[in-house]
């Protein structure tokens, strides 16, 4: 795949200042403790049904206030996201990939989440694209024969993929990759992904098991 680095478009800066602005950050706390106060609320609702004098709601909800911290670190990425793209922003550089696919396999959408393709490229290079963003670029009649994958080099950061090239059909249509194994792969934390040969036999032991 062929790579080259541009400077941040105002468009595309703005998106990554948006991730580490204080607002950003004070928006999700008030949500993080709301959902906190709703829970205790119900909890504490819920004890009103046994003989129970101790406040024992207190136990589920610093339970489901951790997981949901952990769950919400996974989902923005957590501190170690806000310094990559602090540190994309001391850059001012994208990084855009040239894909040009030579075998593609799609992974059918569940829900709302988007399909997900992995696609063997002319280099010998093997990349998982998955989530919403990829139902955007079907519409538009993705897999290309060519695309750019534009995104923050050091945070991961997504930015688009650029049409460079005509529609092309898919090889094979397979159900959605699992759960457990898109987790593994890394599909939750980055749009793109190149897969190594771990991630290779991880994925087709998962298609074995159907």
């Amino acid at each position: 795949m062929q790579q080259t680095h541009r400077k941040l478009s105002k468009a595309e800066r703005d998106e990554l200042e948006g991730i580490v602005a204080v607002s950003t950050q004070i928006g999700r706390a008030v949500l993080f403790i709301a959902a906190v106060i709703i829970m205790a609320g119900l909890f504490r609702l819920a004890q009103t049904f046994f003989p129970i004098e101790a406040p024992a709601w207190l136990l589920p909800t610093a339970l489901v206030a951790y997981l949901l911290y952990r769950r919400a670190g996974r989902w923005t990425g957590g501190p170690d996201l806000r310094r990559r793209v602090r540190e994309d922003l001391e850059a001012n550089e994208v990084r855009e990939l040239i894909v040009r696919p030579v075998e593609v396999t799609e992974y059918e959408e569940e829900e709302d989440e988007g399909p997900s393709y992995v696609m063997r490229t002319d280099d010998g290079q093997w990349l998982l694209l998955s989530g919403q963003d990829m139902a955007r670029c079907k519409l538009d009649g993705f897999p290309w024969s060519e695309f750019s994958v534009i995104e923050a080099p050091r945070s991961g950061f997504f930015f688009g993929l650029g049409k460079r090239g005509d529609s092309i059909p898919v090889h094979k249509t397979l159900p959605q990759i699992p759960y457990e194994v898109a987790r593994d792969l890394g599909a939750f934390e980055r749009t793109m992904v190149i897969l190594d040969e771990p991630a290779l036999r991880l994925l087709a032991a998962a298609r074995a098991s159907e």
